[in-house]
Parts: C-alpha cells; sequence; structure tokens
C-alpha cells in the first residue's frame, strides 16, 4: 500500500490537488481512499458529495472520508478521558462539555495519525491520499510520534512511580481522583501505535510527502522551510507542486513584466527542488470542484504520469570518518546562524528556526560530544570526538 500525503500553505490547493490525484489514481484502476485530517474539511466541497467520518464511495475505486477527532479520541483515549472528565466535572461541577473540552491542541493530529494506522493495517486500499492541515499542523501531525516518545521515556515512569507511592495521599487530600494503571497502560500502547506508523511514515518504498506550492514569494518561503524540516525528519519528499500558474496569453500586454516574474520564480523553484519531480497546475477558468472538473484538471497535472511512482529518494543522515572524528552529515542547505546543536545524554537536539527536534544518537556516537558544526558541500555537519 502507497501512502501519498500532501501539504502545504493554507489556501495553495492541496485539498484540490489531493482530490485531482485520487480520481486519477482510480482512473488508473487502482482502489484509492482519500482522507482528510484537517478539522477546517473542505475534502465533501472539492468532491461536490457529502463525505463523512466512514469511508464513503465517490465512484468506482474511489473513496474518501473526513477524520472525526472526537470521535476516534474516543476509540484510542476512553480511559484518559474519563479520568480527566472525572476531575474536570468534579472541580467544574459539570458546568463545561467536557468532550470537546478533552480534544487538546495537538490530540486531532494524534487521532489522525491513529487513523491513519488502521487504515494501513486493514489493507483495504492501494493507495491511501492524505489531504494534510496547513503547513504547521500537518508538520506537528507528522512529527508527533518522536515527540510523544520522550515524553513516554522521562516523564511517565517517574509519573507512575509517584502514582504508586503517593496516589492515595494526594487523592484524600486533594479530592482528585488517583489515576488507574490502565490509564497509563493506555497511554503506552498509544505510543507504541505512533511509534510504529512513524516506521511505516519514514518507509521510503511507501510513503511520500508531496508539498504545494504558488508562486508567491511569502509562500515559496515557507515551502523551502517545510521541506528543510521533512527532511530533518527522515520524510521523503519526492514531488513538488506549483499551483495557481498563470498562463502565457494571460498575461501578455499590459501584464508582460508579470510573466518574466513568473519565469523567475519558475526557474528559482528549479533551483531549489533539483532532485524532487515538479508538478504545474495552471489557473483555470472556473472553479474545480465535482468529478467531471476534477478529471480534467487530473489529466492535465498528470499527463500519463502514474501518481503512484516514487519520483525520488534521498538518505539524509550519514556518518563519516575522518582522522579519528566522527561526522554526522545531514543533507541540506542550513543556514549556521539559523541553527543551535545540543547533546544531552543519549539525544541529540537539532534547533532550526522555531522547531526543534530531539532523537537518540546512534550507538557509535553516543560515547562522544559534539566539538564543532558546520555547513559544508550542501550538507549540515556535525563533529564528535572523545
Amino acid at each position: 500500500m502507497r501512502i501519498l500525503f500532501y501539504t502545504g500553505k493554507g489556501g495553495v490547493g492541496k485539498t484540490t490537488i489531493s482530490a485531482c490525484t485520487a480520481e486519477y489514481i482510480a482512473s488508473l484502476g487502482k482502489k484509492v481512499l482519500l482522507i482528510s485530517s484537517d478539522q477546517a474539511h473542505s475534502l465533501g466541497d472539492s468532491l461536490d458529495k457529502k463525505v463523512y467520518s466512514k469511508p464513503t464511495v465517490i465512484k468506482e475505486n474511489f473513496e474518501a472520508m473526513e477524520i472525526d477527532a472526537i470521535e476516534e479520541g474516543n476509540k484510542v483515549w476512553k480511559n484518559l478521558q474519563s479520568y480527566l472528565k472525572e476531575i474536570i466535572q468534579k472541580k467544574a461541577n459539570y458546568g463545561i462539555e467536557a468532550d470537546e473540552t478533552l480534544v487538546f491542541p495537538g490530540l486531532e493530529e494524534v487521532f489522525s495519525l491513529l487513523r491513519i494506522l488502521e487504515i494501513y493495517e486493514e489493507n483495504n486500499y492501494d493507495v491511501l491520499v492524505v489531504d494534510c492541515a496547513p503547513t504547521g499542523q500537518s508538520l506537528s501531525m507528522l512529527t508527533y510520534a518522536e515527540k510523544i516518545q520522550v515524553v513516554a521515556d522521562a516523564i511517565i515512569p517517574m509519573v507512575k512511580n509517584i502514582n504508586s507511592i503517593f496516589g492515595n495521599l494526594i487523592s484524600k487530600k486533594t479530592s482528585v481522583p488517583k489515576p488507574k494503571e490502565i490509564v497509563f497502560d493506555e497511554f503506552s500502547k498509544l505510543v507504541e501505535r505512533l511509534n510504529k506508523l512513524y516506521g511505516i511514515l519514514q518507509n521510503k518504498d511507501i510513503t511520500s510527502i508531496r508539498i504545494v506550492t504558488t508562486l508567491e514569494g511569502i509562500v515559496l518561503k515557507e515551502a523551502r522551510k517545510n521541506y528543510k524540516w521533512l527532511k530533518l525528519y527522515g520524510f521523503n519528499v519526492d514531488a513538488i507542486y506549483l499551483n495557481k500558474i498563470y498562463p502565457d496569453e494571460a498575461l501578455d500586454g499590459y501584464f508582460g513584466e508579470w510573466k518574466n516574474h513568473q519565469q523567475q520564480k519558475i526557474q528559482f523553484v528549479n533551483e531549489i527542488f533539483t532532485k524532487e519531480k515538479i508538478f504545474y497546475l495552471y489557473l483555470q477558468n472556473s472553479e474545480i470542484f465535482g468529478e467531471k472538473y476534477l478529471q480534467k484538471i487530473s489529466v492535465d497535472l498528470y499527463a500519463g504520469v502514474d501518481p503512484i511512482e516514487i519520483f525520488y529518494r534521498d538518505e539524509v543522515f550519514s556518518i563519516e570518518e575522518e582522522n579519528g572524528s566522527r561526522i554526522l552529515k545531514i543533507k541540506g542547505s542550513y543556514p549556521i546562524n539559523e541553527v543551535e546543536i545540543l547533546k544531552e545524554n543519549d539525544d541529540l537536539i537539532i534547533k532550526y528556526l522555531n522547531e526543534e527536534r530531539r532523537f537518540h544518537l546512534p550507538e557509535k556516537l553516543k560515547r562522544r560530544e559534539i566539538t564543532e558544526y558546520f555547513s559544508s558541500e550542501g550538507s549540515l555537519k556535525i563533529r564528535f570526538d572523545y
């Protein structure tokens, strides 16, 4: 089963391109499921059909669904939700809607991930196409498994220990009910499931991440930043979609200068993404929604290319030996003044702009310390010495 994620800034046309891709795959005779993980669902509008939280038949070989965070949360978070609801109801005198309150920011992404894992394990489709939320949320969704593992490793054992020793006393003194062991077991199972999916998402033979952008400067800047972070987390970005390109005939005469400007931006994109497949979608004369329009655009977009194909694979991380030093090499151009790198116990922490990644170092680097990091030959290099 292939998994195709479509991500990008809000308003760039992710839903349209996701729907076009699913439409084209179905026309090739492959069974495809298109899902929306964005809680501001617009999939039904694009397909011009009512789409539900269960797979909805759109046509032969083509089904779609919109993930419901509360519904998914009730399936995988039941005991912890019940415990937190008990606390809320005791302290708030039943004065608020507990179900809505317990969908914390970020949990929508977790529930979306778990639903994706279920679909993968059921294996009822050839291809899963995921229409992601805007860039920040989709990056959060894709990286949640690794971040929650840090909590599981460092905090949960300590909290379980405190609960075992002092739980009854705390409950007696504060009237906060002592959590049952099943709450911790549920959390551990959640982490295990997320880690299983994380391995699937990082498997380059299964999952491809595809970035949708327009030629506006601020949108391209975010696309580049998104690309770098996705690569830093080891995800395979194999295609870029340039949407809302003005046809040349629309820029003749008075708008001639705009034509030159657009060509410069397209050239710029080709210089940045030299290995990835680039797709071009021109601005249409009418809105794109419903089967008729999606069919037309899908043919224009792919023109005989199979979207299931893996267009590019890249190994981002490698370790080199140099005069007794070991150098962790991370492919990509990362300005040194925008990067901070730390080693904390057996973990490496990389801070880039407003994001941070923490991950366990391989055995051959754990007993060494960082002596320098620098940018060279299109890569970020981190030197480790004794």
